[in-house]
């Protein structure tokens, strides 16, 4: 016991630091989104003071560029997470909707319509919208600080 080898997570050192608790967030995307926020929180420095963000995700799929056929030939995915920032008190400091959006093609070749299927489990959206998240946090707290 007496081995500088200390615990990865020792509740201490390893929560004692955040500054930011991160809620849970519902469904898998929002799982993905919230290990992609607490990471880039993780080594980021805030001012002493201790916040809670909640984060409430929302995900759209919009068609468009109907053919003559009426079949659509492109989708528009979405997300918008409402975004909720508490101080130790339990007021609300800051709250916004943050959106990001892409689209991609719907053909009728095998390939792609493989590849549209699966689109929404590329984690390129959600990794930029929690980019967008912890950078609207931070923009807040300096401008606070």
């Amino acid at each position: 016991m007496g081995c500088s080898i200390t615990p990865l997570y020792d509740s201490e050192k390893s929560f004692g630091m955040q500054k930011i608790d991160v809620d849970v967030i519902a469904e898998r995307d929002g799982q993905k989104l919230r290990s992609c926020i607490l990471d880039l929180l993780r080594d980021l420095k805030f001012s002493d003071k201790r916040y809670r963000l909640t984060v409430v995700l929302k995900y759209e799929e919009k068609t468009f560029a109907i053919a003559t056929d009426g079949n659509a030939r492109r989708v528009q995915l979405s997300y918008t997470a409402n975004v909720v920032l508490k101080n130790e008190k339990g007021e609300v400091v800051y709250s916004g909707l943050i959106p990001v959006y892409t689209s991609s093609n719907i053909s009728s070749a095998q390939g792609e319509v493989v590849l549209s299927l699966y689109a929404r489990n590329n984690g390129a959206l959600l990794k930029e919208l929690g980019n967008r998240v912890v950078e609207s946090i931070r923009m807040f707290i300096s401008r606070e600080s």
